[in-house]
């Protein structure tokens, strides 16, 4: 099952939100994989720490896979769970490039996302995917 959290402006909790249930589903012994998908203004990395040293931007500008993206965050407490996280690159220099794209680049990021969408689920064999989105209507 794919989740997206998205709202029309920032501070609403959405990424509050997104981070307790994904961490609520995995210690009910699910398997999860959270994206931070807000390109404009990631803040997972305050939560997480990047174990791969690559981005969610990297594998949208096609410059890796979804596996060099994607930390193991599951802890003991999880039991049988799992849970995943993919990080957007909080950098200001990512944050400026990101929001220069333009809508061809929107639409072919949007393509990456539905086929992971189906990779994640089928080939991970994952039960969720929260995602994590920008605020307002510029997003993917």
């Amino acid at each position: 099952m794919i989740v997206t959290f998205h709202s029309y402006k920032g501070g609403t909790g959405k990424t509050l939100l997104s981070v307790n249930l994904a961490i609520i589903f995995a210690k009910m012994g699910k398997r999860v994989c959270l994206l931070d998908l807000d390109l404009r203004a990631p803040s997972l990395h305050s939560t997480f720490k990047n174990g791969k040293k690559q981005w969610v931007n990297d594998f949208l500008n096609k410059a890796c896979t979804i596996d060099n993206v994607l930390t193991d965050c599951s802890t003991e407490a999880m039991g049988k769970g799992k849970l995943l996280v993919g990080l957007a690159n909080p950098s200001t220099e990512t944050i400026r490039e990101m929001a220069a794209k333009d809508r061809k680049w929107e639409m072919e990021a949007l393509g990456r996302l539905l086929s992971l969408k189906t990779s994640l689920l089928n080939d991970l064999h994952l039960d969720y995917v929260f995602f994590d989105t920008s605020p307002g209507l510029q997003s993917l």
